[in-house]
């Protein structure tokens, strides 16, 4: 879980490690699956973004400064059937509450 995560048009940048001063980027076309926190309709949690091509998944809390900013970056630039599995989950997750 990095310290530091940056967005751009492209790619996510995380950086700043416990222990370490690796520096991991993540190309928006690259992921391959969005889990957890709000990616699955859930309060709270740890959010996950992984990319399959290069076997690297990375996490961030909810309560990280500028969270829900970040998540709607990330939701709006990944792949529709990325974005669309997220949404199937909140959709479902709103009926179950419903019931």
């Amino acid at each position: 879980m990095p310290y530091r995560i940056e967005a751009d048009d492209e790619k996510i940048v995380c950086s700043n490690f416990f222990l370490s001063n690796k520096e991991i980027s993540i190309n928006y076309n690259d992921i391959s699956s969005l889990a957890g926190g709000i990616f699955e309709n859930k309060i709270s949690g740890v959010m996950k973004v992984c990319d399959g091509s290069n076997n690297i998944c990375i996490g961030f809390y909810q309560r990280l400064n500028n969270s829900s900013k970040l998540a709607t970056i990330i939701l709006s630039k990944v792949r529709r059937d990325i974005y669309d599995g997220v949404l199937e989950k909140i959709q479902s997750g709103k009926r179950k509450v419903k019931k």
